[in-house]
């Protein structure tokens, strides 16, 4: 079996070697964890968390696109091992949180003081998710690594959590934490429109095992003010101009279902798409239980069956939506 947290932990190392170059800030804290800060981290720094979310099993590069006579960077992002790097890797689907006790008026109550979605290989160490019961995939490492979108850098305790869940040394745990205002926030964001293309397909029933490999494009989002401002851009990418190529194995019976069952799959087909997302938010009262989850979908799918050679593609880009989100002149 493919060793992902191993694989992961070659990535982590680079960063740590050159963490002077790629603006990382490196961490041993007492306890035997390490704990990396990319706040203020490079353009490469950024790439190489997106394949270490990716359990080093993708490949991120950098490439450009013109929008309406607007130049921007976009990721292109590629696996052959879409269901273990994308699904058991790069979902951010743990929710690490710590909380402690404080006394206010005079009673004893429970604080939240660390919470985070955690995504990377050390989810498939923790196997606390239902996601991993469809999943066949174990990862006997001897080491963990999770990936936090947060600039609250998480301390002893909370590196605690991760070490038990995944029954690894402390000395053998690693976070890697960025801000989602901040370049390498935008980049690791823009670098999921694979795993976003996938976990749509898991939300409307598309059978995972007949996906055989992955490609995306979507640009990389201008950093916003602050972390909340930062919420929109990068989805409203995957939603306007996010891409996607999926080569797929199914009989020729299977075919046309599929084929049909795919249209459900892009961000314009939700009765939430039309807006940017900041504005869908607040329209929903900061509320994401009232946003149809359905628009969380790249714009764009491509979808090759390797079995009968034949190619769909449903969707649609919107460069107007885009426009309106980066806040183009």
């Amino acid at each position: 079996m493919i060793k992902i947290n191993e694989l992961t932990l070659k990535l982590v190392n680079k960063i740590i070697e050159n963490a002077a170059i790629l603006g990382a800030k490196v961490n041993k804290l007492s306890s035997g964890q390490t704990v990396i800060d990319l706040t203020d981290g490079t353009w490469e720094a950024g790439r190489i968390l997106g394949e270490i979310c990716m359990g080093g099993l993708g490949t991120v590069e950098f490439n450009s696109t013109t929008i309406d006579g607007h130049y921007f960077p976009t990721v292109n992002v590629s696996t052959s091992e879409p269901i273990i790097s994308c699904m058991a890797s790069q979902l951010a689907g743990w929710s690490v949180k710590l909380k402690k006790e404080v006394e206010k008026d005079g009673k004893i109550k429970k604080k939240v003081v660390f919470q985070s979605l955690g995504s990377g290989p050390a989810r498939a160490k923790a196997k606390g998710e239902e996601l991993f019961n469809e999943i066949d995939y174990i990862d006997d490492s001897n080491c963990a690594v999770i990936v936090f979108e947060t600039r609250n850098m998480p301390n002893e305790e909370v590196m605690a959590i991760v070490t038990d869940k995944c029954k690894v040394p402390a000395e053998n745990t690693y976070a890697l934490c960025a801000p989602t205002a901040g370049l390498v926030g935008s980049i690791q964001v823009a670098a999921r429109i694979v795993e976003t293309g996938i976990h749509k397909l898991h939300e409307i029933h598309f059978p995972l095992d007949v996906i055989m490999d992955g490609f995306g494009t979507v640009p990389v989002a201008p950093v916003a003010k602050d972390d909340f401002a930062a919420m929109g851009p990068p989805n409203d990418a995957m939603f306007a101009l996010g891409q996607t190529f999926y080569t797929i194995n199914v009989e020729k019976e299977k075919e046309a279902e599929l084929f049909e069952l795919l249209k459900k799959a892009p961000a314009s087909t939700s009765s939430s798409y039309g807006k940017p997302f900041n504005t869908i938010f607040k329209e929903a009262e900061y509320d994401f239980y009232k946003i149809d989850p359905g628009l969380f979908a790249p714009a764009l799918y491509t979808v090759n069956n390797v079995k009968t050679g034949k190619t769909i593609t449903v969707g649609k880009l919107d460069n107007s939506l885009l426009k309106l989100s980066f806040g183009i002149n």
